[in-house]
């Protein structure tokens, strides 16, 4: 279990980067500027190196499917043969995190590399979210090292 060095983190939608918008809560694209600014706004935080990537477009996690899952999948062995990272956070929705996460135990078998798998109950901007507190918990144990 060695400490990450490259990492990328992939959007899928869900919760952690919903806006508000005139129908409710939506799936917003370029969640990487907000979480720029929240490490710009933390700069005693410690961080591995990372690039970004999200599936276009982000999506309600209640509307993952297969399909999606293997997007997933060809983005996370992209990242890590193409890009060279040495590990993955997936930010995904709650709604079906749990089935995502075990499609992808099967699809990334024997990849050799950590993905983890993080979401929010409440968007990211919204009072009392746990999206910031979930997502750094997720880069610290990155950080750290986390067995594939």
């Amino acid at each position: 279990m060695s400490a990450t060095d490259r990492l990328m983190i992939l959007y899928s939608g869900g919760t952690i980067g919903m806006q508000a918008s005139a129908q409710g809560l939506v799936p917003a694209a370029g969640f990487d500027v907000r979480l720029r600014a929240r490490l710009a706004s933390e700069p005693q935080r410690e961080v591995p190196a990372w690039h970004y990537r999200e599936l276009l477009p982000p999506i309600d996690s209640a509307n993952m499917n297969q399909r999606h899952w293997l997007a997933l999948c060809d983005a996370i062995v992209a990242a890590v043969e193409e890009d060279g990272c040495d590990a993955v956070l997936l930010l995904h929705g709650t709604d079906t995190l749990a089935y995502s996460a075990a499609a992808l135990s099967f699809l990334l078998l024997g990849l050799g590399v950590p993905v983890v798998l993080t979401g929010a109950m409440r968007p990211a901007d919204a009072p009392g979210s746990d999206a910031w507190d979930n997502l750094f918990g997720a880069l610290d144990a990155l950080a750290h090292g986390v067995a594939p």
